[in-house]
Formats: structure tokens, sequence, C-alpha cells
């Protein structure tokens, strides 16, 4: 499905087209005449022209399509602008820690952020983190133990990576596809359900 940013996008393509290929031609004659000839400053100037149009596009659609929090979550934009932090609303005494690049990347469109004082339905803070089905409650484990993770991030990381679905609002379920599953999967949306968006 063609998102409204994907749509945005595709505008910018269409605006940036046409000075894209006047600084090309600007390029291919500068490259033709001579240095200090005025073909050369000629085709230079026009190329810079180009080029200044392209990047106040540019500009313009990075600013008007910053990501839009969901409703509902905290909204904070990662340092790069990238992300905005798809928890629960929370205390801006909790200072969001970006992770490394490596570390947010796997689920693309969220920011990993660190532990915050409140968790989502169905974790738990011991010293740690441990997971629970939103939907049955179901533990998750690994060799008949619950599997402790250190921050909230690698917790949603862990279960996304074994097969468990990320929901909307921070929760996580089971691979069980059981009604009350997929009714969760159905009414809050899934992380990485392009067609839900």
């Amino acid at each position: 499905m063609t998102t409204d940013r994907h749509l945005a996008l595709m505008a910018l393509m269409n605006e940036i087209e046409e000075p894209t290929k006047t600084y090309q031609r600007c390029v291919r004659a500068a490259a033709a005449a001579l240095t200090d000839s005025p073909e050369y400053n000629a085709a230079v100037s026009r190329g810079n022209t180009a080029l200044d149009k392209v990047e106040r596009a540019v500009r313009l659609w990075v600013e008007n399509n910053r990501p839009r929090p969901l409703p509902g979550t905290c909204g904070v934009p990662s340092p790069d602008g990238r992300f905005v932090c798809a928890l629960k609303p929370h205390t801006n005494a909790e200072m969001h820690a970006d992770r490394p690049r490596s570390a947010a990347m796997p689920n693309g469109r969220r920011m990993v952020w660190e532990t915050p004082t409140e968790l989502p339905d169905g974790f738990e803070r011991h010293t740690c983190i441990t997971v629970k089905c939103a939907a049955c409650g179901y533990g998750y484990d690994e060799a008949e133990y619950d599997h402790h993770f250190p921050s909230l991030g690698d917790a949603l990381d862990g279960v996304v990576g074994a097969g468990w679905d990320e929901l909307r609002d921070g929760r996580a379920l089971c691979g069980t596809g059981d009604e009350k599953h997929d009714e969760l999967r159905r009414t809050v949306g899934l992380v990485d359900d392009e067609s839900a968006i």
C-alpha cells in the first residue's frame, strides 16, 4: 500500500526532476567548455541555480514530512529525527537514550529506547524485564524459564526476533493464532504491518 509519506516523496521526486536534469546538462556543458570561458561560467552558474532549487525542495520536504507520533504515544523525536518514541506517554524526567543504529534498525520504524518508569501491559520489571503475551499471558521463555532482558528495547527485539508480534501500542503477542490473539492483531494493529498504514 502507498502511504501519504510515499506519495509526498513521489511528489518531491517530480518536483526535483527538472532541476536535476538541468544540473546534469550544465555539468556536461561545463566539461565541454574551456575553464574560465563565458560558456563554462554560464554553465556553472545555471548548474548552481538548479542545485539550489533541489536543495530548497528537499529541505522543505524534510521539514513538512517529519515522523508523526501515533495517537496515545509519547512522540518525542530521536536525535536524528527519523523516529519518534512509540511508548505510552511518560514523564520527560526520563531521558530518552538513543541506542546504536544497528540496535534500532531491525524493526525499522520505531526508535528503541531505554527502559522507562512505566512499562506496557504484559511487561514486568525485576532487575530486568520479562515479557508476557498481551492476549494469553504466556511468558516468553527459553529452555523452560523466563528470559530476562536488560531493557524494553532488547525485550521487544528479542521476542520479535523469535516470531512474536509487536502491537502498535507497545505490547507483544505470542505466535498463537486463536480468535483472542487475532482480534488484538486486527484492532490494535502490528508495528510491521504495512497494509494497516
